[in-house]
């Protein structure tokens, strides 16, 4: 396969199945919600799987990035009457910003340091919500937030939207993690000493990159907030970003679909498990067999290799034992 059309066959596949399942909405309507919630979760996904897979970069700030951008869009569009589809534009800034602030002193941390950093500042955006009085909403939240424009409240349409969002982020992906920049990016990974001395500016590049992240964040939290009308502390938080890193793990961290992969598999395990008390045990063994017989996620190159040798030996076996070979003339006598 031509280096063009790699570029092209994740988007493809997103769109792809997209419309299968939208099709099988016809006959279930449900799933038009289910796309939806695997669309948002594959938006805030998406950019930490570029940051963390192609970067070595972990962030457990996602979900608050994205709760800055959903209150930023309602607080704008209830209190002072701004239209979502100039609000779109703060919403996005207003994480991408403060994430670019932040970056360029924590990004010089070990792996598990910038968790832990990423995550106390998740948590200090949450208590920050949390305890902003009547201007956030405190503890209830922010209601009446206006619809999204042109689709309004219609959930196929909606769902066509984010998605649409979604296609266009994973297309900037796919061609990224192939260009000159993201083939510095990935000697930042392998070793940021060596690609600071090719002359890569390893602060800038891994500060937009986590500003990116952010902002594409807050662009799932605009999603969120005018497509549900509500948002509150404990909506988008510490807690989905966690939920959000264990998609990136179990889809696959370097592949293009594997934050898209994750976040289907566990909004599909949300909805089929019996109770919430199940949830974690579950999810957790899940991760604990994908690190250790995956460590890069289902969509490896190791898994994919393995279910490959797997899939042919059962065809191998479909097919029964392979004929002998029959001697040509005059082989025998030889």
């Amino acid at each position: 396969m031509n280096v063009k059309a790699r570029l092209w066959t994740a988007p493809a596949v997103v769109v792809v199945g997209f419309c299968l399942v939208m099709l099988l909405g016809l006959v279930r309507p449900s799933l038009h919600t289910t796309m939806f919630t695997i669309g948002l979760y594959a938006l805030i996904a998406l950019p930490l799987g570029l940051i963390y897979g192609q970067g070595g970069t972990i962030s457990l700030a996602q979900g608050s990035f994205a709760a800055l951008g959903a209150y930023t869009s309602a607080i704008l569009t209830t209190r002072y009457g701004l239209s979502p589809a100039l609000s779109i534009v703060p919403a996005i800034l207003l994480p991408a910003l403060l994430a670019f602030v932040i970056a360029r002193p924590i990004l010089r941390l070990p792996e598990l340091s910038l968790a832990l950093v990423t995550l106390s500042l998740g948590t200090v955006i949450a208590v920050g919500l949390q305890r902003g009085g009547d201007f956030t909403g405190s503890f209830v939240g922010l209601s009446g937030a206006p619809p999204l424009p042109i689709v309004g409240k219609n959930p196929v349409g909606t769902a066509i939207l984010l998605w649409a969002a979604v296609l266009v982020v994973v297309v900037m992906y796919s061609h990224f993690v192939r260009s000159l920049r993201g083939r510095s990016l990935n000697a930042i990974r392998v070793d940021r000493l060596l690609a600071e001395s090719m002359g890569v500016n390893v602060p800038l590049d891994l500060a937009t990159l986590f500003a990116a992240a952010a902002g594409i964040a807050g662009l799932a939290g605009w999603f969120y907030v005018h497509s549900i009308g509500y948002i509150a502390p404990d909506s988008l938080g510490p807690e989905t970003s966690a939920s959000i890193l264990f998609m990136v793990v179990l889809g696959g961290r370097r592949a293009v679909l594997g934050p898209i992969l994750g976040a289907a598999f566990f909004t599909f395990a949300n909805d089929f498990l019996p109770g919430a008390e199940s949830h974690g045990l579950f999810f957790g063994t899940i991760l604990v067999l994908i690190l250790m017989l995956s460590p890069d996620g289902i969509l490896s190159p190791q898994a994919m290799r393995w279910m490959r040798r797997v899939f042919a030996g059962r065809g191998r076996k479909a097919s029964g034992p392979a004929p002998p070979v029959v001697p040509r003339a005059g082989e025998a006598a030889r």
